[in-house]
């Protein structure tokens, strides 16, 4: 029997948004028995350049303006990134007969361009997958300096815009939704890998009204002051997703509870996310519609409580979840008085629209044989 080709994910490490689906999709690749390989795009910037993601990255946190203007400066980033890291990279790639290609951030296409130009076009198999109902910033980006940048490449979007409805979700994990009843009375609200938008903001009003919070901070100094029903949850920061574990592989982010007193205990899992059992047995998730909290959202058929989007891309995101009946906004929920019954009916639509497609990485094994 042949044995499958090695399916190679390209992903970024910005926000997480490009980098949970495409581990979540290698994971479930490898468990349909299609030996797949994650790549971070941070892993092959110039030293300089990578601490500016990290500085980046913490301003953004710190102040949702600067990250929205951030969104819309077109960045060229062939100037970033080491040539002699990419050059042993598209090496290995031809020695190991590298021919099969999901590429999530636009920021390693033109990598990946090179690598065609190195082993012929016509046996290199690359789909751009887009996780997103709109662009997010480094397809906007590479638009912005190759407006025709998808030529000769196949385009695969999880949300169909035009008939606004689902393509090809993205599997978490094998365990059904809890009904709405059986779940605990707690709303997950958070940020997103980043901690960006407004989600701090609503924490005191939502207090005010009784509500028991799932909150993930960002940053530990961040965990105090909490009402009697809040738990406190975060990533590990020592962590960063461009970072490979002892045997050359990336994880899903280190998550633990922080409880006051005492040493945070994060851990991780193999297969999804450690946030996802926390979403899937609460009535919401509350915060902005980014790619991995839709995925979520519908993986566990928890309803969107949704806040201000980042981007455009976001802000398509919205229309898609509220369009569905997934999701809400934030101040629509409010006028409703915070209303469960809402909510209970967003849960019943998602669970409905479950299983009416087969998963990206079901279909997308398919079409490879």
């Amino acid at each position: 029997m042949k044995k499958p080709r090695t399916v190679t994910l390209l992903c970024s490490g910005f926000g997480l948004g490009l980098y949970v689906p495409g581990l979540l999709i290698a994971r479930r690749l490898q468990h349909l028995g299609v030996p797949a390989d994650v790549c971070v795009f941070e892993n092959v910037l110039l030293p300089d350049k990578l601490d500016q993601v990290l500085r980046s990255k913490q301003a953004c946190h710190r102040s949702f303006p600067f990250a929205q203007m951030s969104a819309r400066m077109p960045m060229d980033m062939t100037r970033t990134v080491d040539e002699e890291t990419i050059d042993k990279l598209l090496g290995e790639w031809a020695a190991e007969g590298r021919h099969d290609f999901l590429v999530f951030s636009g920021h390693w296409l033109h990598v990946v361009n090179r690598y065609r130009d190195k082993v012929h076009p016509e046996t290199v198999n690359a789909e751009i997958v887009y996780v997103d109902c709109g662009l997010p910033p480094s397809w906007v980006s590479l638009k912005h300096f190759e407006p025709d940048y998808a030529a000769g490449y196949r385009e695969k979007w999880i949300y169909d815009t035009e008939t606004m409805k689902l393509a090809a979700p993205i599997a978490v994990g094998t365990a059904p939704p809890l009904t709405y009843r059986e779940r605990e009375h707690r709303f997950v609200i958070h940020g997103g890998g980043w901690g960006m938008g407004t989600y701090q903001s609503k924490i005191p009003e939502l207090r005010a009204q009784g509500i028991p919070l799932d909150i993930v901070v960002y940053e530990r100094e961040e965990a105090t002051g909490g009402a009697a029903g809040d738990r406190f949850f975060m990533m590990d920061p020592s962590w960063s997703p461009w970072q490979r574990d002892e045997a050359g592989g990336h994880i899903f982010p280190p998550f633990g509870e922080v409880v006051q007193g005492k040493p945070v205990k994060f851990a991780h899992r193999e297969s999804y996310h450690e946030l996802f059992d926390i979403t899937r047995t609460s009535r919401g998730i509350i915060g902005k519609p980014g790619a991995g909290t839709m995925i979520d959202s519908l993986a566990s058929a928890t309803p969107l409580i949704m806040l201000e989007p980042f981007g455009e891309h976001e802000r398509r995101n919205t229309e898609m979840w509220a369009t569905l009946g997934f999701g809400v906004s934030y101040e629509q929920w409010k006028q409703a008085d915070f209303s469960l019954e809402m909510l209970e009916r967003l849960h019943e639509n998602l669970m409905a629209a479950r299983g009416a497609h087969a998963d990206f990485a079901a279909q997308y094994r398919s079409h490879v044989g």
